[in-house]
C-alpha cells in the first residue's frame, strides 16, 4: 500500500510537471535554537531576516500568555532579547503593574530595507510598553533603548516601512475601526536627541468606517504605492468582506485602487513582487466555509487616466495555488520575483510545502508547481519560514519542542542576483502637488519616559524624490560568504485628513457581472 506522501507526489505528477531543480537543498541544516531550552521554552515562531547585508534574524517566543521579540546576530553570535519593560524582581509590585507583566506583548516586527547613516540595522515592532495599549516602536539591531513612535490611548499595530527606510505607515483605531496612518521624516526623529513630541504630527492616509490592515508598501521607491487589506460594507448584504485595495499616498484625493470588489469572498494578505513591484500576490476564499483558500496574482499598471488598472484586463485576477495554508507562514515571494514559497492546507500529509513559477503560470506554462520533497520529507511538520537570497530559515515543531533551522537553498525559481525592474513607478512623471493635510497634532501633550523610551509621532511631508529607482543587485559570491558564517557561528554557538474616494480601476471580479 502506497504511504500517503507517496500518493502526493503521485497526484501532483499527475496534474502538472514539475522542474528537477526549481528548489533544493543545498549542504547541511543547521539547528540554530530550541524551545527544549530553559530560557526558550514555549513556541518559536515567525522567523524573519533583516534584509541584506545585515546578518541578523529575529524571532518570537509565546509562552504563559505572553509574546517575546528576539534578536540573533549572526556575526556576533549574540542573542538579544527586545523588551520596552523589564519584570521587577524581589519587589512587591501594584495590581496594575503585576498585569501588565502577565501581558507582554512585543510582536509584529517589521524590518528597515535599508540602513541608516551610521550602518545600523532598524526595525519596527508592536509593544504594550508600560501603556498597556499597543504602540509602535523602533530600535536597531545591537541597541538596547528604544524609540516610542505613538503614544495614544488607542491601538496602533501592522507597522510598516517604506523602500526608502524613511516613513513608517501603520494601522491606529484612534479614528474608529482602524485606519491607515503615517510617520514620516524618521530620520529626523531618529538623529534628534531632544525628540520633542510636539514638533511632530501624524499624517492620516485614510478615513473609511471599517478597518485597513495587512499594510504592504510597494518595493518601487518612486512609486508611493500601499496595498491593504479593507473590510468593506456592500449594500444588501450582512456579512462585511475583506477586500484588497490600493492607495498613492501622492494624491490629496481619488487615490484608492479597488483590486478586488467581491461581496461573497475575502481578500486578504497582499504582498507586491520585489522584481517589477507590478504583481500583487494575496489570497482569496470565498464565504462558504467548505471552500479553500487561494492563492491570486493581479498585475497592475498605470492606465492613460493616470489611474492604476490591471496590465490584462481579461482576468481580474489569477489562481495560481489552491487550498494554500494560512497558519504561520502562507506565501513569500522567492528572491527575483518570478516565484513564490507556499505550503499546501493538506494536514493530512503535514502540509507540504511547494514553490510556484508565477511567471510560468500567468503564461500557462508546464513545470509551474514544484513539490519541495527534500525539505519537507527531512522536517514535515514546518510552521513558519522566511527567505533571503539563497537561505532559508524555518520552524519545525518535533513532539513538544519548536526548533529553528537555517539552511541554504537554490533552484531555477531563485534568483538572488536579479537586478529589480520596477515597471509601475511614475505617480504622473512626479508632477503630483503633495498632500499636506495633517491628522493629528500632538502639541501640548507631554512626552514621557518612564519606560526609558520617547514618544514621538510623525511629520507630515512626502519624502524627497530619489534619485534613480534604488534598484538592487545582490551578489551570489556575498550571499555564499553570508551563509558560510552563518553555518560556523551556529555550529560553534550550539545554541485629520481628507477622505480618499474609490477609483474601480481594476474591474470586476468573476463573481460578479461586469458594470464597467
Amino acid at each position: 500500500m502506497a504511504k500517503p506522501l507517496t500518493i502526493l507526489i503521485l497526484f501532483f505528477l499527475g496534474t502538472c510537471i514539475f522542474s528537477q531543480s526549481a528548489l533544493q537543498l543545498e549542504g547541511d541544516v543547521i539547528e540554530a535554537f530550541s524551545s527544549e531550552k530553559e530560557d526558550l521554552s514555549g513556541i518559536l515562531a515567525r522567523p524573519k531576516f533583516a534584509p541584506p547585508p545585515s546578518q541578523v534574524f529575529a524571532f518570537e517566543r509565546k509562552v504563559e500568555g505572553m509574546n517575546h521579540l528576539y534578536l540573533y546576530d549572526v556575526g556576533a553570535g549574540s542573542l538579544t532579547e527586545v523588551q520596552t519593560i523589564f519584570r521587577e524582581a524581589g519587589v512587591k509590585l501594584s495590581i496594575e503593574d503585576s498585569i501588565l507583566q502577565s501581558q507582554l506583548n512585543n510582536t509584529q516586527l517589521d524590518w528597515r530595507p535599508v540602513l541608516d547613516s551610521q550602518r545600523r540595522q532598524w526595525f519596527a515592532f508592536i509593544s504594550n510598553g508600560k501603556a498597556n495599549n499597543q504602540d509602535i516602536f523602533i530600535g536597531f539591531a545591537g541597541g538596547t533603548t528604544y524609540i516610542r513612535l505613538t503614544l495614544d490611548t488607542a491601538d496602533d499595530y501592522s507597522p510598516k516601512w517604506s523602500p526608502d527606510g524613511n516613513s513608517i505607515a501603520f494601522t491606529s483605531e484612534r479614528s474608529g475601526d482602524g485606519d491607515i496612518y503615517l510617520i514620516e521624516e524618521v530620520d529626523e526623529i531618529i538623529n534628534d536627541l531632544n525628540r520633542n513630541a510636539s514638533n511632530f504630527q501624524l499624517r492620516r492616509l485614510t478615513n473609511s468606517p471599517n478597518e485597513e490592515t495587512q499594510l504592504a508598501w510597494n518595493p518601487d521607491p518612486s512609486a508611493y504605492l500601499i496595498a491593504y487589506a479593507e473590510k468593506t460594507t456592500f449594500s444588501g448584504r450582512q456579512v462585511d468582506t475583506y477586500q484588497i485595495r490600493v492607495i498613492d499616498i501622492t494624491l490629496p484625493a481619488n487615490n484608492i485602487t479597488k483590486v478586488t470588489d467581491d461581496p461573497l469572498a475575502h481578500y486578504t494578505r497582499p504582498l507586491w513582487d520585489d522584481q517589477t513591484a507590478s504583481k500583487l500576490l494575496y489570497i482569496g476564499k470565498k464565504l462558504t466555509e467548505d471552500e479553500s483558500s487561494n492563492l491570486y496574482i493581479s498585475e497592475l499598471a498605470w492606465g492613460e487616466n493616470g489611474m492604476l488598472k490591471n496590465k490584462v484586463f481579461e482576468g481580474d485576477k489569477t489562481e495560481i495555488f489552491k487550498n494554500v495554508n494560512l497558519a504561520g507562514t502562507h506565501a513569500l515571494w522567492l528572491d527575483g520575483g518570478e516565484a513564490v514559497i507556499c505550503q499546501e492546507n493538506r494536514p493530512q500529509q503535514n502540509y507540504p510545502i511547494y514553490s510556484v513559477n508565477v511567471t510560468r503560470r500567468l503564461n500557462q506554462q508546464e513545470r509551474a508547481i514544484y513539490y519541495f520533497g527534500a525539505l519537507h520529507s527531512a522536517y514535515p511538520y514546518i510552521l513558519d519560514y522566511d527567505v533571503r537570497n539563497n537561505n532559508l530559515i524555518f520552524v519545525n515543531q518535533e513532539g513538544l519542542h519548536f526548533k529553528i533551522y537555517l539552511t541554504k537553498i537554490y533552484g531555477d525559481d531563485i534568483k538572488p542576483t536579479a537586478i529589480s525592474d520596477y515597471q509601475l513607478s511614475n505617480p504622473r512623471e512626479y508632477g503630483v502637488p503633495v498632500p499636506q493635510e495633517v491628522a493629528q497634532s500632538t502639541a501640548g501633550k507631554t512626552p514621557t519616559a518612564s519606560d526609558g523610551t520617547t514618544p514621538i509621532p510623525g511629520t507630515g511631508s512626502i519624502p524627497a524624490q530619489p534619485n534613480g529607482s534604488n534598484r538592487r543587485l545582490w551578489f551570489a559570491g556575498g550571499a555564499a560568504a553570508a551563509a558560510g558564517v552563518v553555518a560556523i557561528i551556529i555550529l560553534t554557538q550550539q545554541g485629520n485628513g481628507v477622505t480618499p474616494q474609490i477609483i474601480d480601476g481594476i474591474g470586476r471580479p468573476p463573481s460578479l457581472p461586469n458594470t464597467q
